[in-house]
């Protein structure tokens, strides 16, 4: 009986710690496709690498243009003598070649870095939808982590009112309210942190979506589940090695490849050709002359670009070459983990876990009617919560895990929730 009516009069006490640990907010509700599609369009790191293709699409223009313009030169002025001022001028118009195919090299390694950039471009694409997806993810684990510590807050203000309660009817010990206080105390700092996690997982999410920065947005919905990876781990490393990413660093070596090429070809001399009409005042006659020059390299037949070009193009190529190895050990290692990460959450039995509120319930009941003593009670309460935490932990790393998969085998292939 002492038990029923220290639980029948902590109503008070509890919808005082509710309202204390909900904080009213104005969230923006937002939908996972609402993200994606917000985040296509705003996303700054989208932005940067359209801005970078249309970078590479200008210099790729000026590549296949000739570098150099006819040039007109005109001179005009008077000759004096005999007693007279007579005009002499002469109109010239000259054209200078490239003679070593460096407009067909340069426009090689343009078109080399403008797919680079366009192959960054479908990268950033992609990889910004599977980061939107993980924030909103993660928002919903930490979500369901808050909706836990405050339920399990609300049990542990009833558990220290019922503890006060019973001992002011002589039927409790001051090790019960001790239990409580610490209880609530407990139960207070895990629900702020879950708060705090919470709050920085909303503000991730709008900062990858290119939200404002006072925005404050809610996900809607439930955490997927999980499925098992449909492709062997040899298939995920094949298909990391095709990544945007690790073909970009293989054009960017081609591209230096066609600087080299580039360097090498300026050591041949530009060839100009011109022809001029002029007038000698003193004879009265007209001449056309046709003329050539071209310099004579002697002295610098660009060593200095052919030794920067070959130092780039070595390391390019070492760039590339890592970028494939790294993107089979991110595969290798994503799969293992995300293997790992799957059968730690199927280790939970998630009809027990997702029905916290149900099983404190039945706690409770059996702490009214007499069935286990407060103690007890607080034991069970404690337990279902830390299993219940302990399972949101284990699905926050398969998100993360899910992630990295996804990631290194740069693409949905069969795992995507």
């Amino acid at each position: 009986m002492a038990n029923q009516k220290a639980v029948g009069r902590t109503s008070l006490a509890v919808a005082l710690v509710c309202l204390a640990g909900a904080a009213p907010a104005r969230a923006e509700k937002i939908t996972l496709d609402e993200a994606l599609k917000r985040a296509a369009k705003d996303n700054p790191d989208l932005q940067a690498a359209g801005a970078e293709v249309e970078v590479s699409a200008g210099v790729l223009l000026g590549a296949r243009k000739l570098p150099y313009n006819p040039e007109l030169d005109a001179r005009l002025g008077p000759a004096f003598g005999g007693g007279q001022t007579l005009f002499e001028y002469e109109v010239g118009l000259s054209q200078t070649l490239e003679l070593g195919g460096q407009r067909k090299r340069r426009t090689a390694a343009a078109e080399a870095r403008r797919g680079a950039a366009d192959a960054r471009e479908r990268w950033a694409r992609y990889l910004t939808a599977l980061r939107v997806r993980r924030a909103y993810f993660l928002a919903l684990v930490t979500r369901a982590r808050l909706e836990t510590t405050r339920d399990a807050e609300t049990v542990a203000a009833e558990l220290k009112a019922a503890a006060v309660e019973r001992i002011s009817l002589g039927a409790g010990t001051q090790l019960e309210v001790n239990v409580g206080t610490a209880a609530v105390g407990r139960a207070q700092a895990e629900r702020m942190a879950a708060e705090r996690r919470y709050r920085e997982a909303r503000a991730e999410l709008a900062s990858i979506i290119g939200a404002a920065p006072d925005a404050d947005l809610e996900p809607e919905g439930q955490v997927p589940r999980f499925e098992t990876p449909a492709l062997t781990e040899e298939e995920y490393v094949e298909r990391a090695l095709k990544r945007e990413d690790v073909a970009a660093l293989g054009l960017e070596r081609d591209a230096t490849q066609a600087d080299l090429a580039l360097a090498e070809a300026l050591a041949v001399p530009d060839l100009s050709l011109g022809v001029t009409y002029g007038r000698d005042a003193v004879d009265s006659t007209n001449a056309v002359l046709l003329g050539l020059s071209m310099p004579i390299p002697i002295f610098n037949r660009n060593q200095g670009g052919q030794a920067a070009a070959r130092g780039a193009l070595r390391r390019t190529t070492i760039l590339a070459d890592v970028g494939r190895r790294e993107a089979e050990r991110e595969a290798r290692t994503a799969f293992r983990n995300y293997s790992l990460a799957r059968d730690a959450v199927s280790g939970f039995d998630r009809d027990v876990i997702e029905k916290l509120g149900e099983n404190l319930g039945l706690a409770r009941e059996s702490f009214r009617a007499g069935k286990i003593g407060l103690l007890e009670f607080n034991v069970v309460r404690r337990d279902l919560v830390d299993t219940r935490l302990a399972y949101l932990d284990a699905l926050a790393q398969l998100v993360d895990a899910w992630f990295a998969l996804e990631a290194a085998a740069g693409g949905s292939v069969g795992v995507s929730p």
